[in-house]
């Protein structure tokens, strides 16, 4: 096998990691915000979903991230190896400040700064590019007002409910924190496979990377439990709790926008953020139903993180591939 191609794996497998700790820290904090399922079962709940969910929901985003933005005849491995370590870097900074950022922006960002350092800049597809990024902020403000308006009706239909209710949303939460991370694997999640996918390509590797073969997906799902486990706790704190304390209602209304609005754009192919998608649609089910109970700081914080990911993954990726071009 291809030595060039080994090694990039490594690569890979430690971008696996970290997005365990970024993503799967806001999945965990999420599930577990309500203080009804526990930390051991919501990691089962995440690494059953995790391996299930491609073969569930497809693989159409590994298409999109792996052909549509850079055809993948005008690629080099400097150029992902740009991508690969941008992302990284970009995603340790936002740990060591404790917000969570938007991967999926980062990766496309980073492809497309590592693109345009090299000859190929002219074949960048623009308009899937502003696809993805359009996307991506679309899915923001539909989980946003998706929120604030459930909640309202919700309340609305529930005014004379007994607190029996609540117990309702507790056992609803278990099948919303499923679909949530289902959503998340076939969407997020599938990045590292367009990375390998491109990877073999690029090197020539004698083999024919299968975004559904179970081995990889469980050594993917696997090191994204260790990423979550080890290095995701300050993430899972700011998703789960310092955003605002939810109630089992706030919970199961989040993860069932989210998760429905993952699943949709992972179907058509088009890759978001499960992590800004969950967030902003809490925000809203917050502005919704009492204002106050929302910590703006924290939200105005998430959101000049997720404005300067873009700026910032290009113009990491171009300064990193414009020196492995120069020096290989």
């Amino acid at each position: 096998m291809n030595t060039s191609f080994l090694v990039f794996i490594v690569f890979a497998l430690f971008f696996q990691l970290i997005m365990g700790a970024n993503d799967g820290g806001t999945l965990l904090g999420s599930i577990i915000s309500s203080n009804f399922i526990h930390p051991l079962f919501a990691t089962i709940i995440l690494f059953g979903s995790m391996f299930f969910a491609p073969f569930i929901f497809g693989t159409a985003v590994v298409k999109t991230l792996g052909t549509k933005i850079l055809p993948l005849q005008y690629m080099n491995i400097q150029l992902l190896y740009g991508t690969v370590v941008a992302t990284i870097i970009w995603v340790i900074i936002a740990q060591k400040i404790k917000y969570p950022v938007s991967i999926s922006y980062t990766f496309v960002g980073a492809l497309v700064g590592s693109g345009m350092a090299t000859n190929f800049a002219r074949k960048i597809n623009v308009i899937e590019v502003y696809k993805v990024f359009g996307g991506l902020i679309v899915s923001i403000l539909i989980s946003f007002v998706l929120g604030f308006l459930l909640v309202k009706l919700i309340n609305f239909l529930l005014q004379r409910a007994t607190p029996k209710a609540s117990i309702a949303f507790r056992i609803l939460q278990i099948f919303t924190s499923v679909l949530l991370v289902l959503g998340y694997g076939s969407n997020d999640a599938e990045k590292t496979l367009s990375l390998i996918y491109m990877a073999a390509y690029i090197t020539n590797t004698k083999i024919s990377p299968n975004a559904k073969d179970p081995r990889i997906i469980f050594m993917l799902a696997l090191l994204f439990i260790i990423g979550t486990l080890f290095f995701g706790g300050n993430v899972a704190v700011t998703s789960g709790f310092r955003i605002m304390r939810s109630k089992p209602k706030q919970t199961f209304l989040a993860q069932l926008i989210a998760s429905s609005t993952v699943l949709y754009f992972a179907h058509i192919g088009m890759p978001i953020s499960s992590t800004e998608t969950l967030n902003m649609g809490l925000v809203g089910i917050g502005s919704g139903e009492n204002p106050y109970t929302v910590k703006w700081g924290v939200v105005r914080n998430l959101i000049l993180t997720w404005i300067v990911t873009i700026p910032s993954s290009i113009a990491l990726s171009f300064a990193i591939t414009f020196i492995l071009e120069k020096i290989t």
